[in-house]
């Protein structure tokens, strides 16, 4: 009986044992061009296809002890002539994978052999896709055959499925591809018909499953977009982020795309929320609403309490800023002034073309109780000192680095000017441009 018992016990461990790596391999046809870079999209592992140069052939081995989705990536031809694509693969411990990859006309044909019947399905849809998608752009249907055009883009996942039988996973994986390629290319339309003054026929998706039938797998985390969608989803349900957040719990059982979403939706009621009416309210709800979100919840608090320096009245904000030499200074340093503050960067081509009307404005004001600081929002400081050197700025000139005044002072576009009174007050949090002339020019001389 131990005997029995022992052979039973080494079956099931070489019937668990690792298969090995997977390989793939296969080659590449570069046609007219010249140069490409491949790589293998594993989690958050990246590895590189090299492409032997005489041969075109090329061999990778990735480790794993479970069937999964990987990603194909490309970038094909050089310079002003470069563009991307990707290709979803299955793979399995032990398995192997062939491709034939051909460059042609700006895309990436692949093909797999037919009796991988996982791959051969997923290239298959893929392939379909871009046609279709390409074919839409360059010779639209007329409005009575969209609808049965575009459902193609979704309808089609079923050919596909019944010619290869797949795996499940990979299954679920086409399914959800197939609705967010749909979704994806009714917005493209969408806005084509705009464009032209047309709206589109009733019905568009009336054949389409519910969201949550679809995207409640955690297959759907391999799609870029899938988090961004449930939350349109649900603020076209749902009016608060507090309803929002309901119905994602009821609706969804992902853990990992419930969280990903409830940040999503925290994070667009911080971004959005009108902190001159009913500050402490809103951050009331917020806390209530990061109460499951941890660390980053508490994060969110801090932003959201920091936008308190947003609010018309508030105190000068305690943030430290650079000069060109990278001497530190403060904005509470100018306490008994009042401040005129430019917020800019050199990316900014706005905020470059106020910067005569600035230097003019300076120049023509006679008051002595206010002074003009500009500070930068630039990550780079070359860039910025670049910048400054061409339009000649001169004056109190800071950088700021990070995102934290930007994030304190809720800006969401720049040029922003600020306006501080002499004890250090917020008296304007968006006081008149310098290209207004007179308007601003009027309000500065009447500061006493």
């Amino acid at each position: 009986m131990k005997h029995i018992i022992s052979i039973l016990l080494l079956l099931a461990a070489i019937g668990c044992k690792q298969k090995g790596p997977t390989e793939i391999t296969g080659s590449v046809d570069r046609g007219e061009y010249s140069g490409f870079q491949l790589f293998i999209v594993d989690g958050d592992k990246r590895d590189s296809l090299l492409v032997d140069s005489q041969t075109g052939l090329f061999s990778l081995q990735l480790d794993g002890d479970a069937p999964r989705m990987v990603t194909l990536m490309g970038v094909v031809g050089t310079e002003q002539n470069k563009w991307p694509f990707e290709q979803a693969l299955h793979i399995e411990p032990g398995g192997k994978v062939k491709l034939d990859i051909r460059f042609k006309s700006r895309r990436a044909k692949i093909e797999v052999d037919k009796k991988d019947r996982n791959n051969a399905a997923l290239i298959t849809y893929n392939c379909f896709y871009l046609d279709k998608s390409r074919s839409i752009w360059e010779n639209p249907p007329v409005a009575n055959e969209l609808k049965n055009s575009m459902s193609e883009i979704y309808t089609r996942v079923n050919d596909v499925m019944e010619e290869f039988r797949p795996a499940n996973m990979v299954e679920n994986y086409l399914r959800i591809q197939a609705y967010l390629s749909f979704m994806q290319a009714l917005d493209g339309v969408t806005y084509m018909y705009s464009r032209n003054g047309e709206t589109l026929p009733d019905g568009m998706d009336e054949f389409l499953p519910p969201v949550y039938e679809i995207l409640d797998n955690p297959i759907a985390l391999f799609f870029y977009n899938t988090n961004t969608f449930v939350f349109n989803y649900l603020k076209r349900e749902r009016e608060t982020p507090e309803e929002q957040l309901q119905l994602l719990k009821e609706r969804f059982t992902v853990p990992s795309i419930v969280a990903s979403v409830s940040r999503l939706i925290v994070q667009n009621f911080v971004t959005n929320y009108n902190y001159k009416n009913g500050f402490e309210e809103g951050l009331l709800r917020l806390k209530n609403m990061t109460t499951d979100l941890g660390d980053e919840g508490q994060k969110l608090v801090k932003d959201f309490e920091s936008k308190k320096y947003s609010i018309e009245g508030a105190v000068l904000p305690d943030v430290t800023l650079e000069d060109v030499d990278g001497h530190v200074h403060k904005l509470t340093d100018f306490r008994g002034k009042y401040l005129y503050i430019d917020l800019w960067a050199s990316w900014c081509a706005p905020c470059c073309q106020e910067v005569p009307y600035l230097q003019k404005l300076e120049k023509q004001l006679k008051n002595p109780a206010v002074e003009f600081i500009s500070i930068s929002l630039d990550t780079n400081k070359e860039a910025w000192k670049k910048k400054m050197k061409q339009l000649k700025m001169h004056g109190y000139q800071y950088i700021v680095t990070g995102d934290q005044f930007a994030t304190m002072m809720n800006i969401k576009g720049i040029p922003h000017f600020l306006l501080y009174s002499k004890d250090g007050t917020l008296m304007q949090y968006k006081a008149d441009r310098p290209s207004s002339g007179d308007k601003i020019r009027n309000v500065l001389t009447r500061l006493k």
